[in-house]
């Protein structure tokens, strides 16, 4: 896609389906992966929970079901090497990552080390402590990777991670970057405004008017109506459905009202990421602790 005379978006996922955004953003000398994730559909399509990618086969699996994009110049050596490809010097400049959750991150691990990382401070807290507290699966080691079968003689490799605030400006190559934070169902996700020779392309992320804190995702949107992009990218998932009844605390009022109106245990599950799921639930049992006479 041309997005103007010179600057070229290509998408190798994300359309049409949800989660999976991989966007190559090129300005003049510059090119900029935008999110490196998961396709939850097309992984679905070949594989479940109990049955994965071989992980020792390094990309081969990845590539032959289409779930990352054959793209010279991105991945890792050692990973080439499974493939029967010799290395070769990046191809891109750096990647932005707009947020933690694993259809935008968790294709990261396959890239070249020596391409930097540009995220959140928030995010890339939430990415070291999921790979703490995981089992050190392939698709999680998103900021280094540790010995495996495909490692380079056993060494562990960081990355290149860059990390800002919302509003601190950044060039990369011939482009500048504004983050700019907005509100989901997990912390430290942010929108760019990427400056380019032929105006502003506005990447949303994932965003939401629901939540806690709707002020962030309405800063996002008056600055990037002020900066007049000439190209917007939302993934627009719910767009269809934009109607929500109360947002956070409407769940909120509801769970608590199931919790008050029962003696017996009461189970929730949600995603450990969402924080603000978190403190929905940490406030109503509080309530129920303080109202009940076993306590």
């Amino acid at each position: 896609m041309a997005c103007s005379s010179m600057v070229e978006l290509t998408f190798y996922g994300g359309v049409n389906e949800i989660g999976g955004n991989k966007v190559l953003l090129r300005d003049r000398d510059t090119r900029i992966i935008i999110d490196f994730g998961v396709s939850f559909g097309r992984k679905a399509s070949f594989y479940n929970e109990y049955l994965n990618p071989r992980p020792a086969n390094g990309l081969a699996d990845f590539l032959r079901v289409g779930l990352v994009p054959d793209i010279a110049g991105i991945y890792r050596y050692d990973l080439l090497a499974t493939i029967g490809r010799g290395p070769d010097q990046p191809s891109v400049d750096a990647v932005l990552l707009s947020h933690a959750h694993m259809d935008h991150a968790s294709y990261i691990s396959f890239l070249n080390e020596k391409i930097p990382v540009y995220c959140g401070e928030t995010c890339k807290f939430i990415l070291e402590a999921i790979q703490e507290a995981s089992d050190r699966d392939i698709e999680k080691e998103i900021l280094s990777f540790k010995p495996r079968p495909i490692n380079r003689n056993g060494a562990e490799v960081m990355r290149d991670i860059r990390t800002f605030r919302t509003g601190q400006q950044f060039s990369i190559g011939d482009v500048k970057v504004e983050p700019i934070h907005v509100d989901h169902s997990i912390p430290g996700d942010y929108g760019f405004l990427i400056h380019t020779q032929d105006g502003v392309v506005a990447y949303t992320s994932d965003l939401r008017l629901h939540g806690n804190h709707p002020e962030m995702t309405q800063d996002f949107i008056e600055k990037a109506a002020k900066a007049e992009p000439v190209c917007l990218i939302s993934e627009g998932t719910r767009m269809n459905d934009a109607k929500v009844d109360g947002g956070e605390q409407a769940v909120k009022h509801g769970c608590q009202t199931i919790v008050e109106n029962t003696d017996q245990l009461v189970v929730a599950d949600f995603n450990f990421k969402d924080v603000d799921r978190v403190h929905t639930f940490l406030d109503i049992a509080r309530r129920r602790a303080e109202n009940s006479p076993y306590l």
